[in-house]
């Protein structure tokens, strides 16, 4: 069962309000379902915790509960009695249930209170969470408890219970409560579903057999999407609405690759969020979420690419407002690296620190950093090609970027290859190649017809014998390399990006077996283990996070292509060329 609410939160597009198991503090492990709002991004402890939420039977005792997660409702089932949740408009959660009731416990900050509003409703304030909290019965009893203790109050609560049937909902706002009238339970209901139907039935289709799979990845694009508010100028899709609550700078173009066959606005949006936060200097946030953008770290330069793959796809994506836009922040990108990354002309760019690559604890950064890795001058050799198409209409600009690229051809080539393969090396000590065997020596296939075929076959070969494609796909780190973990994060799981990448990479190298066998693999290991944040390798299981957006993306992507033959058509392969 994918749709599993231990590890899929409920929520709904453009809603930053959640449901989800999450740990309860200080009970040794214990997990309860928690009502939520995933704003403030993940560094704070809480992770947006507003009340831990209690099923009760139809005496209204504590009950267990069983859960039916779908993307339109929340069910949870307690012996005769049942209990639905629904978001509706808004930030607002409609509740309806028979024979039992629902208790929300706020577990928040020293200052947390309740009061009474000058219309006489139940007004309680998260204080740590910045969240206020109106309940309404609309059929039954609403009963809310908070005793005063100087100044706040203690053991703050509220009941939502009748005899027989009973119906509410709470509003969650910041300043002011909508000034709407809630709704019905019913109406919610079929407006949120309606909305998701229409969704879905918008995404191409996947692969024969695997519906929930195509389901859940839908889900999760959709749910994971937060609206524009605070620091957010766009609507984002975050992560995960469980714990990877930001939009990461690399991140948002594998969000934004999932969505752009059937919303191109969703889809410029992911790119736009970023970028509207670019530093004069070009350089990128690590991440933005509502409350900041930090600076910390970058991310790999993927938005070339990204947008080549978008306008191969779609030429008509690239509007001129679309194409102005994005060929001045690219361009600004890449001056980065190339100013800022590096101490002059004639030397590749590095990563600081394993987060600025996108591969944080890889072996490569074993030492430390810099470090020159391969995938760092193919991405900024594409986005330079990219530019050039983006400058159609200015020659002479689009042929300087084209000769930027070549620059940066002859330097990866003789400074990274080594007879076999491109290795990373330490910008202070680059004679040495730095110990492991990553995938990220492969990323150079996403160059085509640049790369030379000789090279292109010691690659593929390497890649197949390396024992690196497992049952279940591409490992970030040969099972064979002792730097191999199961759960080692970027040092042996299987990830969505790299695995779209290095199966966009054989493609463009004309290698449609190996890729489509990619494909299979991958979309296999998410129909039987969901959308995960990465996979143990070797088994297939799915590690960290269950709920994550670009595994979701690059499900649907390969699902599709898998159903699409059309694309197989490409390049003779790197073997028929010298």
């Amino acid at each position: 069962m994918l749709f599993d609410i231990d590890h899929v939160p409920f929520s709904r597009k453009g809603r930053f309000l959640t449901l989800s198991t999450m740990r309860v503090p200080g009970r040794d492990g214990e997990r309860a379902l928690y009502l939520r709002r995933v704003s403030g991004g993940d560094e704070r402890p809480s992770l947006g915790r507003l009340c831990r939420v209690e099923l009760l039977d139809g005496n209204g005792r504590p009950a267990a509960a069983r859960f039916e997660l779908s993307p339109d409702q929340l069910v949870a089932r307690t012996g005769e009695g049942i209990v639905r949740f629904v978001i509706g408009d808004g930030e607002r959660l409609h509740i309806r249930g028979e024979n039992a009731g629902v208790r929300f416990h706020v577990e928040g900050s020293r200052y947390d209170y309740v009061y009474r509003t000058p219309g006489g409703e139940y007004c309680l304030v998260a204080a740590s969470e910045n969240v206020k909290l109106i309940p309404r019965a609309c059929l039954g009893d609403l009963a809310v408890s908070g005793k005063w203790d100087r100044d706040r109050s203690t053991d703050v609560s509220f009941t939502l219970s009748g005899e027989g049937t009973f119906e509410g909902n709470v509003d969650f706002f910041r300043a002011l409560p909508p000034p709407k009238g809630p709704g019905s339970f019913e109406e919610a209901h079929a407006t949120v579903a309606a909305e998701f139907g229409a969704w879905y039935r918008s995404i191409p289709a996947g692969v024969p057999g695997q519906e929930e799979a195509q389901r859940l990845a839908a889900y999760l694009l959709w749910a994971n999407t937060v609206p524009a508010e605070g620091v957010l100028t766009r609507p984002a899709i975050y992560m995960s609405k469980n714990a990877m609550i930001n939009i990461w700078s690399w991140d948002n173009a594998f969000s934004a690759l999932g969505v752009a066959a059937f919303d191109e606005e969703l889809a410029f949006d992911q790119f736009a969020a970023i970028f509207d936060h670019q530093d004069a200097s070009g350089l990128l946030p690590d991440y933005v979420n509502d409350r900041e953008a930090l600076f910390a770290f970058t991310k790999p330069p993927v938005h070339g690419w990204a947008v080549s793959c978008l306008a191969r796809e779609n030429p008509a994506f690239l509007t001129p407002e679309r194409r102005a836009y994005l060929r001045d922040a690219i361009g600004r990108q890449v001056s980065y690296w190339l100013t800022h990354g590096r101490a002059g002309g004639g030397v590749l760019p590095s990563y600081f620190h394993g987060n600025d690559s996108g591969w944080d604890n890889a072996s490569f950064f074993a030492e430390g950093g810099p470090v020159l890795s391969p995938d760092l001058p193919v991405f900024l050799i594409l986005a330079c090609e990219a530019l050039a198409n983006l400058l159609e209409d200015d020659p002479e600009k689009a042929a300087r970027w084209l000769r930027t690229a070549d620059e940066l051809q002859a330097l990866l080539v003789g400074t990274l290859w080594t007879g076999e393969t491109f290795a990373a090396r330490l910008a202070a000590d680059p004679e040495r190649i730095l110990p492991g065997d990553s995938l990220i020596q492969f990323m150079p296939l996403l160059l085509g017809s640049r790369l030379p075929g000789t090279m292109c076959r010691q690659l593929v070969a390497r890649l197949v014998e390396g024992a690196f494609i497992t049952d279940w796909g591409p490992a970030t780190e040969s099972p064979r390399s002792s730097y191999y973990e199961d759960d080692g994060y970027w040092r042996g799981p299987i990830w969505a990006p790299t695995t779209y990448l290095l199966w966009d990479g054989l493609r463009r190298q004309g290698e449609r077996a190996l890729a489509r066998e990619i494909a299979q693999r991958f979309c296999a290991l998410a129909n039987a283990h969901g959308m995960a944040e990465n996979f143990d390798a070797r088994s297939g299981r799915g590690l960290r996070d269950r709920a994550f957006a670009w595994t979701s993306a690059v499900y649907l992507l390969l699902a599709q292509s898998l159903r699409d033959k059309t694309g197989e058509e490409l390049k003779p392969s790197c073997s028929d060329r010298p």
